[in-house]
Protein backbone atom coordinates (compact mmCIF):
# COMPACT_ATOMS: atom_id res chain seq x y z
CA UNK A 1 0.00 0.00 0.00
CA UNK A 2 1.50 3.37 -0.82
CA UNK A 3 2.26 5.80 2.08
CA UNK A 4 -0.42 7.65 3.02
CA UNK A 5 -0.55 11.87 1.87
CA UNK A 6 0.62 14.18 4.36
CA UNK A 7 -2.31 16.81 4.77
CA UNK A 8 -0.18 19.94 4.22
CA UNK A 9 2.20 21.15 1.64
CA UNK A 10 5.54 19.24 0.64
CA UNK A 11 8.22 21.02 2.60
CA UNK A 12 5.65 23.06 5.21
CA UNK A 13 4.77 22.11 8.39
CA UNK A 14 1.42 20.79 8.90
CA UNK A 15 -1.15 22.30 11.08
CA UNK A 16 -1.46 20.13 14.31
CA UNK A 17 -4.57 19.73 16.41
CA UNK A 18 -2.28 19.06 19.18
CA UNK A 19 1.00 20.63 20.50
CA UNK A 20 3.46 20.22 23.38
CA UNK A 21 5.67 22.38 24.91
CA UNK A 22 9.59 20.68 25.71
CA UNK A 23 8.76 21.77 29.44
CA UNK A 24 5.69 19.02 29.90
CA UNK A 25 7.63 16.85 28.27
CA UNK A 26 10.79 17.58 30.65
CA UNK A 27 7.95 18.01 34.03
CA UNK A 28 6.66 14.53 33.17
CA UNK A 29 9.47 12.70 32.57
CA UNK A 30 10.85 14.23 35.85
CA UNK A 31 7.62 12.70 37.63
CA UNK A 32 8.18 9.22 36.15
CA UNK A 33 11.94 9.30 37.03
CA UNK A 34 11.17 10.36 40.75
CA UNK A 35 8.57 7.64 41.00
CA UNK A 36 10.53 4.95 39.37
CA UNK A 37 13.64 6.04 41.42
CA UNK A 38 11.03 6.03 45.02
CA UNK A 39 9.87 2.73 43.71
CA UNK A 40 13.07 0.82 44.49
CA UNK A 41 13.06 1.75 48.08
CA UNK A 42 9.78 1.90 48.35
CA UNK A 43 9.51 -2.14 47.60
CA UNK A 44 11.29 -2.19 51.58
CA UNK A 45 8.54 -0.38 53.33
CA UNK A 46 5.48 -1.43 51.21
CA UNK A 47 4.83 1.20 49.08
CA UNK A 48 6.77 0.66 46.20
CA UNK A 49 3.68 -1.12 44.42
CA UNK A 50 1.75 1.89 44.02
CA UNK A 51 4.73 4.03 43.19
CA UNK A 52 5.50 1.80 40.11
CA UNK A 53 2.34 1.61 38.95
CA UNK A 54 1.79 5.37 39.00
CA UNK A 55 5.56 5.74 36.96
CA UNK A 56 3.68 3.22 34.40
CA UNK A 57 0.45 5.29 34.33
CA UNK A 58 3.12 8.18 33.54
CA UNK A 59 5.49 6.55 31.38
CA UNK A 60 2.35 5.34 29.16
CA UNK A 61 0.95 9.32 28.95
CA UNK A 62 4.24 10.30 27.70
CA UNK A 63 4.29 7.46 25.60
CA UNK A 64 0.85 9.03 23.86
CA UNK A 65 2.61 12.54 23.42
CA UNK A 66 5.90 11.15 21.87
CA UNK A 67 3.90 9.58 19.37
CA UNK A 68 0.97 12.36 19.22
CA UNK A 69 3.70 14.72 18.37
CA UNK A 70 4.68 12.75 15.06
CA UNK A 71 1.56 12.29 13.38
CA UNK A 72 1.83 13.98 10.09
CA UNK A 73 0.40 11.26 7.80
CA UNK A 74 3.90 8.74 7.92
CA UNK A 75 3.66 6.82 11.25
CA UNK A 76 2.98 2.91 11.62
CA UNK A 77 0.16 3.71 14.10
CA UNK A 78 -1.79 6.07 15.83
CA UNK A 79 -1.05 7.56 19.46
CA UNK A 80 -4.34 5.44 20.84
CA UNK A 81 -3.22 2.45 19.29
CA UNK A 82 0.61 2.11 19.99
CA UNK A 83 -0.72 2.38 23.24
CA UNK A 84 -3.81 0.93 24.23
CA UNK A 85 -2.26 -2.76 21.82
CA UNK A 86 0.05 -2.89 24.66
CA UNK A 87 -2.85 -3.58 27.30
CA UNK A 88 -3.69 -7.17 25.46
CA UNK A 89 -2.20 -9.87 26.64
CA UNK A 90 0.17 -12.10 24.96
CA UNK A 91 -0.09 -9.78 21.81
CA UNK A 92 1.74 -7.00 23.26
CA UNK A 93 4.93 -8.65 23.44
CA UNK A 94 4.44 -8.46 19.40
CA UNK A 95 2.81 -5.31 19.34
CA UNK A 96 6.18 -3.39 21.53
CA UNK A 97 8.00 -4.05 18.24
CA UNK A 98 5.48 -1.45 16.48
CA UNK A 99 4.99 0.62 19.83
CA UNK A 100 8.51 1.42 20.87
CA UNK A 101 10.91 0.03 18.51
CA UNK A 102 8.34 1.63 15.57
CA UNK A 103 8.44 5.30 17.62
CA UNK A 104 12.05 5.40 17.41
CA UNK A 105 12.26 4.50 13.08
CA UNK A 106 9.22 7.09 12.83
CA UNK A 107 11.28 9.68 15.26
CA UNK A 108 14.61 9.46 13.32
CA UNK A 109 12.20 9.32 10.31
CA UNK A 110 10.09 12.21 11.43
CA UNK A 111 12.87 14.53 12.32
CA UNK A 112 14.93 13.75 8.86
CA UNK A 113 11.80 14.71 7.13
CA UNK A 114 11.39 17.89 8.62
CA UNK A 115 14.88 19.15 8.85
CA UNK A 116 14.92 19.08 12.68
CA UNK A 117 18.15 18.69 14.42
CA UNK A 118 17.94 16.34 17.04
CA UNK A 119 19.66 13.30 18.81
CA UNK A 120 19.18 10.44 16.75
CA UNK A 121 17.57 7.05 18.85
CA UNK A 122 19.08 4.02 18.59
CA UNK A 123 16.78 1.98 16.85
CA UNK A 124 18.98 -0.86 17.85
CA UNK A 125 18.61 -0.54 21.06
CA UNK A 126 14.84 0.01 21.15
CA UNK A 127 14.96 -3.13 19.02
CA UNK A 128 17.46 -4.91 22.01
CA UNK A 129 14.69 -3.67 24.35
CA UNK A 130 11.66 -5.38 22.70
CA UNK A 131 13.75 -8.70 21.89
CA UNK A 132 14.82 -9.03 26.01
CA UNK A 133 10.88 -8.27 27.18
CA UNK A 134 10.26 -11.20 25.33
CA UNK A 135 12.83 -13.00 27.16
CA UNK A 136 11.34 -11.90 30.28
CA UNK A 137 8.42 -14.50 30.06
CA UNK A 138 11.30 -17.72 30.31
CA UNK A 139 11.96 -19.15 34.05
CA UNK A 140 14.92 -18.17 35.55
CA UNK A 141 16.16 -16.43 32.59
CA UNK A 142 13.69 -13.59 33.26
CA UNK A 143 15.12 -12.73 36.22
CA UNK A 144 18.55 -11.26 34.43
CA UNK A 145 16.70 -10.13 31.32
CA UNK A 146 14.62 -8.10 33.92
CA UNK A 147 17.56 -6.55 34.99
CA UNK A 148 18.72 -5.81 31.32
CA UNK A 149 15.66 -4.31 30.27
CA UNK A 150 15.30 -2.01 33.71
CA UNK A 151 18.89 -0.39 32.44
CA UNK A 152 18.10 -0.77 28.23
CA UNK A 153 14.13 0.55 28.85
CA UNK A 154 15.78 4.17 30.74
CA UNK A 155 18.23 4.67 28.22
CA UNK A 156 15.75 4.29 25.83
CA UNK A 157 13.11 6.53 27.89
CA UNK A 158 15.61 8.98 28.33
CA UNK A 159 16.46 9.39 24.29
CA UNK A 160 12.78 9.07 23.87
CA UNK A 161 11.84 12.26 26.05
CA UNK A 162 15.10 14.17 24.00
CA UNK A 163 13.99 13.30 20.84
CA UNK A 164 10.24 14.78 21.68
CA UNK A 165 11.94 18.03 23.72
CA UNK A 166 13.99 18.59 20.00
CA UNK A 167 11.00 17.82 17.76
CA UNK A 168 8.39 20.33 20.50
CA UNK A 169 11.31 22.56 20.26
CA UNK A 170 11.31 22.90 16.46
CA UNK A 171 7.50 23.22 16.43
CA UNK A 172 7.60 25.95 18.42
CA UNK A 173 10.10 27.67 16.44
CA UNK A 174 8.58 27.23 13.17
CA UNK A 175 4.66 27.74 14.36
CA UNK A 176 2.81 30.32 12.06
CA UNK A 177 0.86 32.61 13.57
CA UNK A 178 -2.92 32.19 13.49
CA UNK A 179 -4.88 34.07 10.82
CA UNK A 180 -6.21 37.33 11.72
CA UNK A 181 -9.71 36.91 13.12
CA UNK A 182 -9.40 33.18 13.79
CA UNK A 183 -10.39 32.00 17.45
Amino acid sequence: APAPVPQHAPGQMPVYQTSYTPEEFNKLFMWWWILLAASIPGMFIFIGGPLIIAAIVIGYILMYKYWNQLQDGYQKTTPGKAIGFMFIPFFNLYWQFIAIHGFAQNANAYADRHGINMPRINENLTLTQCIITCCCIIPLVNILAGLALLVIGIINFIAFKNASVAIANHKLQHAQPAPAGAP
